[in-house]
């Protein structure tokens, strides 16, 4: 077929250019549904992988995981040679004692357990000398990695590396139930919890990201049933981005949350704890949030938890600690500041409702539970106190250079806060567990003396707590 003299001949089409790869992308939505997702889930900028990247990374885990295992008092080495609650009661026990299948669909307190079974298989496969060394230094090697993916993930939101250490080192700071959950496995669901937010928030540019985002959030709904409260979330990003990876976190977060759920329903996994009664008052859940969870969000849980009679200066550390977030709603209505609104009402709204769930199921609030809306309390905070010269923006309004002093207000202030609750003894845990290694020695002579002994008991908290005080190591571990 030819074509008329002087007619214009079309070009061929550019199948590399911007205009074929715009119509190769996925379609999205126009309007509101569209400003919404570039503001919630934005794309990161590419960053390279380079030495000095991979150096820096390897400090900070290794500073965390330092940092974490000299935060334990206790006999002996302290982190390192006890070996606390769960950790050992149920997860080392049934290690040593079952097949890792077995271990696996075993559930605790209604639901599975799947990365601190994981890390406790780990763990049974060396000596039992070794055990409380090695649970110590792997929950504090997996929650300096959960700090680690916050900073990473926190990227296309905060692109300052300021601003990404002020919501990542949190994680590993942890100035909530102080001695209690530190270099635990059985508390990691928490961290985790926070970090899969902002896996969510993040859109992964390299295939290794965008495969294991994924897996990441499979891992932990197969690890708490509270990773529900992270679902709507999950959905929101798979149908506004309607990319791969957002589809496939939202299935595998949907399907570890539906194993859980089936369980429980079906009665193959109950939830009875001892004296635990469910308060699902409104009323009184918003009081513990500000009486509780507000508080030690700012001052932290060594000022505000003691003393618990709610003393005159007890009463003043709770409206200081509500003064601080109330400020920097201020400033960010005031416009001082160049405020994430979006990202503050999201993780806002997150803390209130994972600490509803937890409180009102609980009728109680353990300091463990104050931990993943702490978290989420500080990224609402630094979401509005970004300083415009830390963003690029120039609308703000005020004296040149007064964008930066409330984020460097509120990093010095959770930095002293940190500080002060770096070590504080837990009413059982740095009183009551036995030193690990004193343990092994005596378990190893009684084995020793009696041929016919199959096993030998462990403490891992309070002989009164039968729950979690004790557990069976067999005596062939020992000989």
């Amino acid at each position: 077929m030819t074509t008329a003299v002087g007619a214009a001949v079309p070009p061929k089409p550019d199948l590399d250019g911007p205009s074929a790869q715009a119509e190769l992308a996925p379609r999205r939505p126009a309007g509101w549904p569209g400003r919404l997702r570039d503001a919630l889930f934005p794309e990161a900028p590419t960053t390279p992988v380079t030495p000095r990247r991979i150096a820096v990374a390897a400090a900070f885990v290794a500073f965390g995981v330092v940092y974490s295992l000299g935060r334990v008092r206790g006999p002996g080495a302290g982190a390192i040679d006890t070996v606390w609650a769960e950790d050992g009661a149920n997860f080392l026990h049934d290690a040593a004692n079952m097949t890792p299948y077995d271990a696996f669909t075993t559930p605790l307190n209604g639901y599975y357990h799947f990365f601190p079974r994981l890390l406790a298989e780990i763990t049974t496969l060396l000596p039992v000398s070794a055990w409380a060394a090695c649970n110590a230094t792997l929950a504090a090697l997996s929650t300096a990695g959960l700090a680690l993916i916050v900073y990473a993930a926190s990227g296309a939101h905060l692109r300052h590396p300021a601003l990404r250490l002020l919501v990542a080192a949190p994680v590993v700071a942890q100035w909530a139930a102080n001695g209690e959950i530190v270099d635990n496995v059985a508390t990691l669901q928490f961290p985790a919890l926070y970090a899969l937010f902002w896996v969510l928030l993040a859109v992964q540019a390299r295939r290794a990201g965008k495969l294991a985002a994924p897996v990441f959030a499979l891992v932990v709904a197969l690890s708490t049933t509270l990773a529900i409260t992270l679902l709507p979330l999950a959905l929101a990003r798979a149908v506004l981005r309607r990319d791969r990876g957002g589809i496939l976190m939202a299935v595998a977060l949907a399907l570890g949350v539906g194993v859980q759920l089936y369980t429980y329903l079906s009665g193959g996994a109950e939830r009875e704890i001892v004296g635990v009664v469910p308060n699902y008052d409104p009323l009184w859940n918003l009081k513990q949030f500000a009486e509780l969870q507000i508080p030690v969000t700012y001052l932290g849980e060594s000022w505000i938890r003691v003393p618990i009679v709610h003393t005159t200066e007890h009463r003043a550390l709770i409206l200081l600690a509500w003064a601080v977030l109330l400020t920097a709603v201020g400033l960010a209505l005031w416009r001082r500041t160049r405020p994430a609104w979006l990202l503050a009402a999201v993780a806002g709204v997150h803390a209130l409702g994972l600490f509803a769930v937890q409180v009102a199921m609980r009728g109680g609030v353990p300091g463990r539970y104050l931990l993943p809306s702490l978290l989420l309390l500080v990224t609402a905070t630094v979401a509005l106190l970004l300083p415009s010269t830390w963003t690029g923006a120039t609308s703000c309004r005020g004296p040149e250079g007064f964008g930066n002093v409330p984020i460097v207000v509120l990093a010095t202030l959770l930095t002293v806060v940190a500080v002060a609750n770096y070590r504080h003894d837990h009413i059982w845990r740095t009183t009551s567990v036995p030193s690990w290694s004193k343990q092994v020695a005596a378990n190893e002579a009684l084995c020793a003396a009696d041929p016919s002994l199959k096993a030998v008991t462990f403490r891992s908290g309070p002989a009164s707590k039968r729950m979690w005080g004790s557990f069976a190591v067999p005596c062939s571990r020992l000989r």
